[in-house]
């Protein structure tokens, strides 16, 4: 029962996040005076790319300015029935970014201030804006109706009748579009990745956990130190590194490689820290958890105590 209300409620978040995700590609009606500001910034910027010393050049900046600062990126998306991830809905997001992109860097007393900005990749998505535009184009009466209808909801507001009017269509429209095969199969992979990466990820980060966890042991060992072999103890251990207790006058110098013994095989690492009884060694690769276990089996000397002889570890407490 717990493992089907766990199920159930990962399919809720990745349905949420796929409402999220893809609920700007609803279909909307096309708003002819969108389209047509729209327009009229992909002529002046072609201008603009093909020669931009001349006359109308501040003229041209001024009216891109006008325009652009009138036009939004949801309305154009709502205008053109676009998402702002896929198709020709991402093409006019960045064809508003690069607007905006055009305006920053121009200066009116300098034609060739813009020059910078029509790089390949700003020409290929004019071309692209261009061919979409020939078939989203509105004749004049298409245009001066909505215009009409935009400047009306801009002087006369909306009545609280009017908003709720709105917000039962988008949801409306919404159903539909959670409805539609594309959006079902969309949710469904997006649910389905969802509750086969979780359990890998719950895995991989318990796993990360055990093996930094850090062990205590009293595990005698011996260390190659540039040619010799000298005898110590690991005082603890975890899956990248180990603290040794070597010989008073034997210590590795920060830095160093050294090799340690550990369950009958030579484990590289680098000394990352010394002083006259102890050093921190950081192994090059990963030790095994097997390993890690193994070492910390051993019984602990009952003449020992933190990694040094009892004796002198209860003198040092007194």
């Amino acid at each position: 029962m717990v493992k089907g209300k766990t199920v159930i409620r990962r399919l809720g978040l990745s349905v949420s996040l796929a409402i999220g995700t893809f609920g700007a590609a609803l279909p909307a009606l096309a708003d002819c005076a969108v389209i047509d500001q729209l327009d009229k910034l992909h002529i002046i910027q072609s201008r603009l790319a093909r020669d931009p010393d001349t006359a109308l050049f501040a003229t041209d900046i001024r009216q891109l300015r006008t325009i652009s600062a009138g036009i939004s990126d949801r309305a154009t998306l709502d205008a053109v029935a676009g998402n702002r991830f896929t198709a020709h809905g991402a093409a006019f997001v960045r064809f508003l970014q690069n607007t905006r992109s055009l305006l920053q860097i121009s200066s009116l007393d300098d034609p060739l201030s813009v020059r910078p900005h029509f790089d390949r990749q700003a020409r290929e998505n004019l071309a692209v804006i261009g061919n979409t535009l020939i078939t989203l184009r509105c004749n004049e009466t298409q245009i001066a109706i909505d215009a009409a209808i935009a400047a009306e909801r801009g002087a006369g507001g909306s009545s609280d009748a009017e908003d709720l009017a709105e917000v039962a269509e988008t949801l409306n429209r919404l159903a539909g579009e959670v409805l539609r095969p594309r959006t079902a199969i969309i949710l469904l992979l997006l649910a389905g990745g969802t509750a086969l990466a979780l359990p890998v990820i719950k895995r991989w980060v318990v796993l990360r956990q055990r093996r930094a966890k850090r062990h205590n042991t009293l595990y005698p060992t011996r260390y190659l130190s540039e040619t010799q072999q000298i005898s110590g103890t690991l005082i603890d251990i975890n899956c990248h590194g180990v603290k040794l207790r070597h010989e008073l006058d034997s210590p590795p110098p920060k830095g160093q490689t050294v090799e340690i013994a550990i369950c009958d095989h030579w484990v590289e690492g680098q000394v990352m820290w010394s002083n006259a009884h102890y050093s921190g060694v950081q192994f090059r690769k990963t030790l095994s958890l097997s390993d890690v276990a193994a070492v910390c089996a051993l019984p602990e000397n009952p003449q020992m105590q933190n990694g040094a002889p009892r004796d002198a570890a209860s003198q040092n407490m007194s």
